[in-house]
Formats: C-alpha cells, sequence, structure tokens
C-alpha cells in the first residue's frame, strides 16, 4: 500500500481528488493516492556511447570531431546530438571537454580464483588503484571499491575515494582461503576418464570388447561435471550481474575488474572442438569405425546418427558417441547468452569490464595433456576465458587472458579512461526491455574504435528502481532535495511478518516547481525498495505524482512537505530499506538509505 499526502497543505488546497481512469494507477498497481491525476510523461531516452579511438599501433587517437564517427541503433544511422571528449591534453577540437566521475569496482571471483594467482597481481592493483584515486579531482572523482565471490557476495570496501581505506579492502581480499567446490574432483576425474576412451577406442576389435562400460562411465562423468560447471558458472552470472545492477546509481563512467582464472559458458566446447579435428584428420583407425552414419544403439540419451566415434559393428551391444548428441545435451548448460544478457545491462549503465585472467599456467592440466597420443592439446576441456574476452569485447573494455607484463595492461586501462570520446543520440521510441545493437563506424576507416556493442532499452521508471536498489545494496546516496525518511512502524501482520510503514518527506520548496496556468506544477516519481536480513530482495513500489499547487499559496506551499508512505509485509529481523525520488521538472533524484529493525 502506498499513500502520498502534503503536510499542513489540506486544509489550504483541499482533500486530494482520487486517481483518474485509466491512468498509471489502473494499469500498473498499487501506486496509491496523490494530489492531481496520476499520469505518466512522454520519455525522450539520450543514450551516450563512450568510444576509446586509436591509431593502428594502439596510440590514442586525438583531435577527432564528431565527423569522424557514424553510429548506427538497430543498424539504423542516428544523428550525433552531443559529442564530448574527455582528454586533458590538447585542445578539445570544438567538442566539450568532459570531466566526469569515475567509479572502479574490483570483483575477485574467488570461486574461480587459485590464491596464487590472486597473490600475484595485488601489488599491481594496488599501485594502479592509487594512481587512479590520486588523479580524481572534485569535477571528475573517483572511487573505488572491493567485492569478492566465493559462493557468496562480500562487499569488503564500499565505494571510497581513499585509497588506504581501499588498501584494507584489497588486504581481505588476499586473505580469502581459496574455494574448493564439486568441480574440482570431477574436473581430473573426467580428463583421466575421457582420455582412457580415447586408448580403449582406438585399440584393436579384442581390446575395445569393454569400450561400451567405459563409454557409458564416461558420458556419466562428463555429464555430471558438465551440471556442476554451469551451477558454478551460473552463481558468478548471478553475483556479476548483482555488483553491476548495484552500479546502476553510481554517476559517471563506472569500469569493472573482473579478476578470475576463467570459468565457461559452454562446457566442453574446447573438447568438442578437439575430438572434431581429430577426426578430420583421420577418418579410420584400427578397430574402431569414426563418421558412420548408419542408425545403431546408443547409450541412453544420445543419438546415433552421424557417429564420431563407435564401437566394431561386429560387437554385441554397439554404443555411438556423436558429436551432434553430445552438443544436444551440453546445450541445456549453455550460458552464453546470459552473459550476453549481463553485457546489455552493463552497456545500459555505462560498465565497462575489464576482465582479467592473473598470469599463471595451470600445470595439472597442461601435464596430463601431454598424455594425448596426436599433435593436439588437451589443456582444458572448456573455453574459461572466452568469457572473460565477451564481456570485455561487448562493453567496450579490454580483456587479458595471457602473458605476464600485467603492468602493461593496467597502463592501457589507465589511458583508456582517461581518454575517450562520448557520442548521444536521441531516441524518440523504444520497446521496454528490447536489447539495442550499437554500431559506430570511424572515418578514416584506419581507426580502431572501441565501444559498447548493445544495451537494454529502460524507461524512467525503471531507471529509477534500478538506481534506488544501487542505494540499497551499494550505500552510494545522494539527497540533493534534503529527502528524509520520517517514521518507520510496524503492526503485528500474518504467518510471522509484521506490516512495516515507511513514511517519507520533501520540503516542497527543493522542488523544480514550474510556473504554469496560474498554478506551480511537477510531477515527482517515489520508488522504494528492501533488503530483508536473509537477503532477500522485496520488489520495489512505485507511486508516480503529478503535484499542482495554485499560484496563490505557493509562498506558504514552499515551506510545507511532501509526504509519501509505503507499507510492506517483513519478517522479524534487521533490514534495509532505500527511497528514492525523482523530480521531473528538475531531472534530477536523491536516493537514500537506511537500516532498521523489526522486533
Amino acid at each position: 500500500m502506498i499513500r502520498a499526502t502534503l503536510f499542513g497543505l489540506l486544509v489550504a488546497l483541499g482533500a486530494p481528488p482520487q486517481p483518474a481512469a485509466g491512468s498509471e494507477a489502473a494499469q500498473d498497481p498499487p501506486v496509491g493516492r496523490g494530489v492531481g491525476d496520476l499520469t505518466d510523461v512522454v520519455e525522450v531516452t539520450v543514450v551516450n556511447v563512450d568510444v576509446v579511438a586509436t591509431s593502428r599501433n594502439g596510440r590514442p587517437a586525438r583531435d577527432l570531431t564528431r565527423q569522424n564517427f557514424r553510429v548506427f541503433d538497430n543498424d539504423e544511422p542516428v544523428d550525433i546530438e552531443y559529442f564530448g571528449r574527455a582528454d586533458g591534453n590538447g585542445d578539445p577540437a570544438g567538442a566539450a571537454l568532459l570531466r566526469e566521475p569515475l567509479s572502479i569496482a574490483f570483483f575477485f571471483d574467488n570461486t574461480h580464483l587459485s590464491v596464487a594467482s590472486r597473490s600475484a597481481v595485488l601489488e599491481q592493483i594496488k599501485d594502479f588503484a592509487r594512481g587512479q584515486l590520486e588523479a580524481g579531482d572534485g569535477s571528475a572523482p573517483v572511487h573505488a571499491m572491493v567485492v569478492a565471490f566465493d559462493g557468496e557476495l562480500r562487499m569488503l570496501m564500499d565505494l571510497t575515494a581513499d585509497y588506504f581505506a581501499l588498501a584494507q579492502g584489497l588486504n581481505r581480499a588476499e586473505a580469502a582461503h581459496q574455494v574448493y567446490t564439486e568441480a574440482s574432483n570431477l574436473k581430473r576425474r573426467s580428463q583421466e576418464s575421457f582420455l582412457q576412451l580415447m586408448e580403449q577406442l582406438n585399440a584393436d576389435a579384442r581390446r575395445s570388447a569393454g569400450g561400451i562400460g567405459a563409454l557409458r562411465t564416461t558420458l556419466a562423468e562428463m555429464l555430471a561435471y558438465a551440471r556442476v560447471l554451469h551451477e558454478d558458472s551460473a552463481r558468478t552470472a548471478d553475483a556479476i550481474e548483482e555488483v553491476v545492477e548495484g552500479l546502476a546509481l553510481v554517476p559517471g563512467r563506472k569500469a569493472f575488474f573482473l579478476i578470475s582464472d576463467g570459468f565457461p559458458s559452454r562446457p566442453f566446447d574446447r573438447l568438442l572442438q578437439h575430438v572434431q579435428k581429430r577426426v578430420a584428420g583421420r577418418r579410420e583407425q584400427a578397430g574402431v569405425e569414426l563418421m558412420q552414419t548408419r542408425i545403431i544403439d546408443a547409450p541412453e540419451g544420445f543419438d546415433a546418427p552421424n557417429n564420431l566415434y563407435t564401437r566394431n559393428s561386429n560387437i554385441q551391444g554397439t554404443a555411438a558417441l556423436t558429436t551432434t548428441s553430445f552438443q544436444q545435451r551440453l546445450s541445456n548448460y549453455d550460458l552464453s547468452s546470459r552473459f550476453s544478457e549481463i553485457a546489455a545491462r552493463a552497456n545500459s549503465y555505462r560498465v565497462s569490464f575489464y576482465a582479467f585472467k592473473p598470469p599463471e599456467t595451470e600445470v595439472a592440466a597442461a601435464t596430463l595433456s601431454e598424455r594425448v597420443a596426436d599433435q593436439q592439446k588437451l589443456t582444458y576441456l572448456s573455453d574459461l576465458r572466452g568469457v572473460l574476452h565477451q564481456l570485455a569485447d561487448d562493453t567496450g573494455g579490454r580483456s587479458w587472458v595471457s602473458g605476464r607484463n600485467v603492468d602493461a595492461f593496467f597502463n592501457q586501462v589507465a589511458a583508456d579512461l582517461g581518454s575517450y570520446y562520448s557520442l548521444g543520440y536521441v531516441l524518440d521510441e523504444f520497446v521496454e526491455g528490447s536489447v539495442h545493437e550499437i554500431r559506430v563506424k570511424p572515418r578514416p576507416r584506419h581507426l580502431r574504435l572501441r565501444h559498447r556493442t548493445s544495451y537494454v532499452a529502460r524507461s524512467l521508471r525503471e531507471r529509477i528502481a534500478e538506481r534506488t536498489v544501487g542505494a540499497l545494496l551499494l550505500g552510494w546516496t545522494e539527497n540533493p532535495h534534503a529527502l528524509h525518511i520520517d517514521s518507520i512502524e510496524w503492526d503485528t501482520g500474518g504467518g510471522g511478518y509484521y506490516d512495516v510503514d515507511f513514511t517519507v518527506s520533501v520540503p516542497l520548496g527543493n522542488l523544480a516547481m514550474i510556473e504554469q496556468a496560474g498554478n506551480r506544477t511537477d510531477q515527482v516519481r517515489v520508488v522504494a525498495a528492501v533488503l530483508t536480513e536473509d537477503g532477500e530482495q522485496l520488489a520495489p513500489s512505485h507511486i508516480v505524482l503529478p503535484l499542482t499547487i495554485p499560484a496563490q499559496d505557493w509562498a506558504q506551499a514552499k515551506d510545507q512537505f511532501f509526504a509519501v508512505s509505503f507499507e510492506y509485509a517483513i519478517p522479524r529481523g534487521h533490514h534495509r530499506v532505500a527511497i528514492g525520488l525523482w523530480d521531473e521538472n528538475g531531472g534530477n533524484g536523491s536516493y537514500i538509505r537506511r537500516e532498521f529493525d523489526v522486533r
């Protein structure tokens, strides 16, 4: 339930009228009662694309103008309405000189990161962070944060401009233990079983008599391993997305450092590539019929046509392992589209990924691969680096997954963050939640561009809710309207829940009330979001309220308060609430957070 009133003005202005039929209240309940009709506004969305431009040798391309860029939204050319450049060197070449805030998130993926890998790069990370924080100033502040994921997302340091506070968070990350999951044991077992199976299938007919049992065992082990890999990667994806959404509130550009040894989006893609190359080179081997097309019996769940490996046809109980069937089973564990969605959402928040794999080889897998008989090395069963490349490429960032010159990577990132172009265009119509593709073509063509490749079209309603959730999760608050939580009260509900009532207010004089046709008018949007003690995030509650006050009453009204009440069913415990307010006329918002107890 949501209620809205004007404190101290009910007598002067009369009781608030009921919402008009066909309003947002009727279409998307509950939005409550307010002063005037509940309506929505026509939104014009400005899309900003940050572009890093370099020459062929990788040096920043300076002094470019808007004529050097052509922008396409879903393959349709758009006009560049805004052009700016963030570069402290030289003449901005007719572009608006950008001085924007920068926020950096260091995300340690301890589920897929060894202690040795993490320790090898901590000092370089600290040096980079110190340089970035010290480069910030009042007009373009730099903040950084530290989070870690070990099956549970842990905030080790909130966004801060204090390097010494950030260093404490990085030290906490360094002290964390390595996480071992079920995948650790299944991995080695799957590698061993596959290699043994290959040896058995490549033997003569007499030695391959036990191949059907080995095949069934290997398939079961590999599918069990694929399932665990999928679960681990899915949990990591959820944690990454939660931090990305938390950064929605933060103004300016955001750099997300994903520090990980890597994890797969498609289990066993490397294995399939290896086997396919092997078959392409040798179609027949002693005791094994490869690439058969006739139908034979197969293990449960596997199709027989287009066989990759089969038992010799004169052996009773013939079994088949096929490329097509195995890929079909593995498609249930494919997360590549999930990471594409995360990249598109990150692009909507101006979050660029800088995916970083510390330079350490996996000795056990490399040693095991030496046992493979042919020329191909089976170093990894799955591509662990594809996600790191994908997130960086799709968001205009960088990935570093090989090589030992870590300082070179951080120098490149620092150059990116300090020199870029911002291209803005207007999107008049869009479908909320739709994914738009972005292409930017350079003039001349030899220029190399990096930029976000997509974004999710979001309404103002959704953007305000996302920023409120950001305040809820990360504690990043800003309050130019002096928004205030007046009271938090609760009554006993049912089923162990309490009906908790939040009342928030804002001085009318702090809103951009515009005089029009004898009235002062504005429209405000207020959002509430709650995070319970057990980590459950309750769905945000919205209210959209036009404010209309007769001009002759404004002198009295501007010293009064506009108040809104939200009600949630919440269990006993220590919880957190965030409130967001958007002033349509002023084009700005306020976001506050508070912790509270229900006892």
